[in-house]
């Protein structure tokens, strides 16, 4: 059975799914609040200090679900393309 910490494993002894391992705190305040904005952030105040903008953003990303992750990555892939195509106008 799989003991590495950073998988969890199922009942059958089959890795479950990876989560990838991100630290936040890499990034500057303004990225954080960019984030809170975006993604509508309720319960951080506005003078809010880096590590409370990582916590809320940390447990914010840690919650969302990704039901098709094919579907998500071909969305990206059109969306960078897309933006390579307006770029070399």
């Amino acid at each position: 059975m799989d003991t590495d910490p950073r998988r969890g494993s199922s009942q059958f002894g089959t890795p479950a799914t990876l989560r990838p391992r991100l630290n936040f705190g890499k990034l500057d305040v303004n990225s954080l609040k960019r984030y809170q904005r975006v993604h509508k952030l309720v319960g951080v105040p506005q003078t809010a200090s880096k590590e409370q903008l990582v916590s809320a953003v940390t447990r914010h990303f840690s919650a969302q679900v990704v039901s098709d992750e094919l579907k998500v990555i071909a969305a990206f892939v059109t969306a960078v393309q897309k933006r390579q195509t307006l770029s070399k106008k």
